[in-house]
């Protein structure tokens, strides 16, 4: 419960830590000795995700861009942002961000393809990805970004076509139902015995 200067009376409604704070202190930025202009660690956080950037790359270092896109068969330039990013042939102008060529969070991969940690993180040929910071809360740890087709391909690799996949996500649907009802009739027959008192 909050506690309120003030007699009954007063129109002041402003917590009583709330006064006390803003009598000693002249602004929330600089409270607690915090000056948000004064990071010191930022440069060093820089060097550090550049260094992980660099050796995350490395085993893509040594590939050369193809000469043709995979869609159009037009020239592909090395700058070329899905090349660059994800070793994906395929030019700027044929590059669809929502549809074909869309980034798919982790999470939401291993549900859509059935994939486990281990084939997004250590299967040849490794899936690249893109770090971004989590939308939901920039504390959160940052989200990895993969390619749907890669995606598609994996779990292709793995399933062997698009049928045994959906195939393999009802059997565990069949699967995650039935112990859920196993579970369901457990608790049922620990309330009987209760009332029975057995």
């Amino acid at each position: 419960m909050k506690r309120f200067f003030g007699g009954s009376g007063g129109d002041d409604r402003t917590p009583a830590v709330e006064k006390l704070y803003k009598q000693n202190q002249e602004s929330y930025a600089t409270a607690g000795g915090f000056d948000p202009d004064d990071d010191w660690c930022e440069e060093k956080r820089e060097k550090i995700s550049d260094a992980v950037q660099k050796k995350r790359d490395q085993p893509f270092e040594h590939l050369t861009a193809p000469d043709e896109c995979k869609d159009c068969g037009e020239r592909l330039y090395s700058d070329a942002i899905l090349w660059n990013r994800f070793n994906y042939p395929v030019c700027d102008l044929c590059r669809d961000e929502t549809g074909r060529h869309k980034l798919i969070a982790r999470t939401e991969a291993k549900e859509m393809y059935l994939l486990k940690d281990c084939d997004l993180d250590l299967r040849k040929p490794l899936l690249r990805f893109l770090p971004k910071k989590n939308p939901h809360n920039p504390r959160y740890g940052d989200m990895k970004l993969y390619l749907k087709p890669q995606l598609e391909a994996r779990a292709l690799e793995l399933y062997g076509s698009f049928e045994k996949l959906e195939e393999e996500r009802e059997k565990r649907e069949r699967l995650r139902k039935a112990a859920a009802e196993k579970r369901f009739e457990k608790k049922i027959q620990t309330i009987r015995k209760e009332v029975r008192g057995e």
